[in-house]
């Protein structure tokens, strides 16, 4: 009989196998486009048609991203994970069958589609499904598997015809399918619709039958009765009541200025601006965009006429990436948020300005010496791939998550991360246009500065939020000190006593 962290392990593979497919979703635009441009192709692709390609991925997430939350309500979460694996298989059946820019453009809208509803439905099941102190080593197993969905596109794409990579990639959702197939339906989900029984099925499989899990469960139980018979109450009491236009309507006023007065709010708006500046400085450092263009990066970092010759060296960088998935795990655990934002924004600008410095230097024909020529670039793409991933990208939803006091966060990340796709597509649009017209040295020196002034703003605004409390955080963008909290609290004591 298989043990529960096994079981928990097995339902979680599903959606590790989904976020790899997604994964080569990201990296598969560099194998297509510069095999076609090798090759020949059954078509022609200007920057245009590259742009679009690259970043119709964005336009459909944020539509997956407003459907995702009905379909886990509606049908549940298991259900909600098939469904969403679908139009990710879709994607590549349409890339292997194929050969024109509308078919290539319909393919990344149903893997953006895929995406979106993957996004919020991905931490729920991780939450719902497994025991809290499994749940962090499960949450670290996303990145890594992105990073390894993207490393075996490019792999494959240098081995393989790009319909073939396609099919390949194909068989993620194809195995993440079955093994949701297999996994029961979540706990949570049915113990919220009040199928008790069922739950109870569920959550013993999951989680064995030891005395703490048996009180959770019945907690769990208890607490949703108790919601039920609140929840049926408030039905009778708005049946009673007579429905009326002008309460409607002032209760819509109401809700607005509420809101308005929320964003005036020191510690709701200044966490909103960093969060904001966080999510850029995600994709201008080239989260999306590296794995998507980075042949033509490389070719012309390391000043190589055709894709094929740069083929070890993009598989380097793709290594990186999932290694540093791995290492920032205890990174982030054992060094303060501050220390690791600003070091790794500090080398990433670093790091982009002397790759962008030393290919004007070469151009201007300053440098010439064969061996620097060789080795220089390459290190310096080392060099910001290690600054970049070991900490701007695994900080992006640490912080996102950490700066928003409890009161406020349901809000605050649902504006910030809408921030997310209109950077994603302006990112991963504007990229090819930027290489053929300043060049990818001018690009460089473009994100460079745009890092510098989020990061900037990031430093004035951004308090310390590892292993703090969120009323600790709170204070912090409040203006409180912790001596004033201290006082505070002494002279509260203080009356208390007098009394």
């Amino acid at each position: 009989m298989m043990k529960p962290f096994i079981k928990q392990a097995f339902v979680v593979s599903g959606a590790a196998l989904n976020i790899a497919g997604h994964g080569c979703a990201h990296g598969f635009p560099a194998v297509l486009f510069s095999q076609i441009k090798s090759d020949g192709g059954p078509v022609t692709l200007t920057d245009h048609d590259t742009s679009w390609i690259a970043s119709a991925v964005g336009v459909m997430g944020i539509v997956g991203n407003f459907i995702s939350p009905i379909l886990m309500t509606r049908f549940g979460r298991q259900k909600a994970h098939l469904i969403c694996t679908i139009p990710a298989l879709l994607g590549w059946i349409v890339f292997v069958l194929g050969n024109t820019v509308p078919m290539f453009l319909l393919a990344r809208l149903l893997h953006g589609l895929a995406l979106g509803l993957r996004t919020p439905l991905a931490a729920i099941l991780v939450a719902e499904y497994t025991e809290p102190k499994y749940r962090g080593a499960f949450l670290g197993t996303f990145a890594i598997s992105l990073g390894l969905g993207i490393m075996l596109s490019h792999v494959w794409g240098a081995h393989l015809t790009w319909k073939m990579t396609a099919i390949v990639c194909s068989a993620f959702p194809l195995i993440a399918m079955a093994i949701i197939g297999l996994s029961p339906e979540s706990p949570s989900w049915l113990v919220s619709k009040g199928k008790f029984e069922d739950a109870k099925k569920a959550f013993r499989w999951l989680r064995g039958e030891g005395e703490a899990q048996l009180e959770e469960l019945e907690a769990m139980i208890a607490a949703q009765e108790k919601e039920m018979h609140l929840e049926e109450s408030r039905k009778n009491k708005q049946v009673k009541r007579a429905f009326k236009l002008k309460r409607l309507f002032k209760s819509i006023s109401d809700a607005i200025k509420s809101v308005m007065k929320i964003f005036k709010k020191q510690e709701f708006y200044k966490p909103l601006i960093i969060a904001i500046c966080m999510l850029i400085v995600f994709e201008f450092g080239g989260a999306h965009m590296v794995p998507a263009y980075g042949n033509l990066i490389l070719q012309s970092v390391l000043n190589k006429d055709d894709p094929k010759d740069v083929a070890w060296q993009f598989t380097v960088i793709d290594l990186l990436r999932t290694i540093c998935a791995f290492l920032a795990i205890f990174l982030l655990k054992n060094v303060k948020r501050r220390t690791i934002l600003f070091s790794s924004g500090v080398m990433t600008v670093l790091s982009l300005t002397l790759i962008s410095t030393f290919i004007y230097l070469r151009k201007a024909e300053i440098i010439t010496q064969g061996i620097i020529v060789d080795t220089v670039p390459m290190t310096l793409m080392i060099f910001y791939s290690l600054s970049f991933c070991l900490g701007l990208v695994p900080l992006n939803w640490v912080i996102c998550g950490e700066v928003f006091p409890l009161t406020y966060r349901s809000l605050g990340s649902t504006i910030s991360t809408s921030f997310l796709t209109p950077a994603f597509v302006v990112s991963m649009k504007t990229a090819p246009h930027f290489y053929s017209s300043i060049g990818v040295e001018g690009a460089f020196l473009v994100y460079s500065a745009t890092l510098t002034v989020c990061l900037l703003i990031m430093y004035i605004m951004l308090p310390e939020t590892k292993d703090r409390t969120l009323q600790d955080i709170e204070n912090s963008f409040k203006g409180i000190r912790e001596n004033d909290v201290e006082l505070q609290l002494r002279l509260m004591e203080k009356r208390v006593n007098t009394k």
